[in-house]
């Protein structure tokens, strides 16, 4: 499970918006810390569980309760830095209409709720069962949470992708109306194609960003979504290039 979440994490960050302001950057160091100091728990928790299966001493069997209290708590530390680099992203992309960033925000702060609940929870913690009770909630909880990302990340590139396209068109257009050679008409008429498909990949990879939810595939409609994004930037950098050589050849009376 943990693999699946930091594979879909990886998919992420691999695909965010390339934006980040001053307090987006701080707020994603903080992330970066975090989880490091999370990594640093999780290796004195294993050496802890270590000496226990070596000594079953009461005193051993405190330390892993005791560190694996402490893993949890730094966990959540990661996840919630994660939420507020999300949160601070959202505030400084202008490039996203309100509503989508208004999404974006309401589902941080859902999540942060989330993280919270999960802090009573941890603190209530007496025992190595509920240790493991609390854990298998957590990536749950968590799962919830980059599901929640993922969708919200997804949304954002397809109104950057479709941002694009319209830009494109419109370049495409205009250089249409002022040529009637058939030369550059047929060139033109290529990069039309092309950007024709390139929104129809944008179109699929929103329809299946919809569907990044729980219960489902989260993980799948993502990376399906990506894909189709992927796609469609092909598409668009051939369609840039014809528009650039119809451009040329009309500057140039070829």
């Amino acid at each position: 499970m943990r693999k699946i979440i930091a594979l879909l994490l990886l998919s992420i960050l691999v695909l965010q918006v390339a934006f980040v302001g001053a307090s987006a950057a701080d707020a994603k160091q903080d992330w970066k810390d975090a989880k490091m100091t999370s990594q640093e728990k999780q290796k004195i928790h294993q050496d802890a569980k270590i000496t226990f299966a070596a000594d079953k001493s009461e005193e051993n069997r405190q330390a892993v309760v005791d560190t694996g209290k402490d893993l949890l708590n730094a966990v959540l530390d990661e996840a919630e830095a994660w939420l507020m680099w999300k949160d601070a992203e959202a505030d400084e992309n202008n490039d996203i209409p309100e509503d989508l960033r208004d999404t974006i925000k309401e589902d941080v702060k859902t999540n942060l709720g989330k993280v919270d609940g999960l802090r009573v929870d941890v603190d209530g913690v007496d025992n190595e069962l509920e240790l493991g009770l609390v854990f298998l909630k957590m990536i749950g909880k968590y799962g919830e949470l980059l599901t929640d990302v993922a969708r919200d990340s997804g949304k954002v590139m397809v109104f950057i992708g479709n941002t694009q396209l319209d830009k494109a068109d419109d370049l495409e257009a205009r250089l249409r109306d002022s040529t009637d050679r058939e030369d550059v008409l047929t060139v033109l008429d290529t990069a039309h194609e092309s950007l024709d498909e390139a929104r129809n990949n944008v179109d699929k990879a929103e329809k299946s960003y919809d569907q990044v939810v729980l219960p489902g595939t989260p993980m799948i409609k993502f990376g399906e979504g990506n894909n189709y994004l992927r796609v469609a930037k092909t598409n668009l950098l051939s369609a840039q290039a014809n528009l650039q050589k119809a451009y040329l050849m009309i500057i140039r009376g070829e």
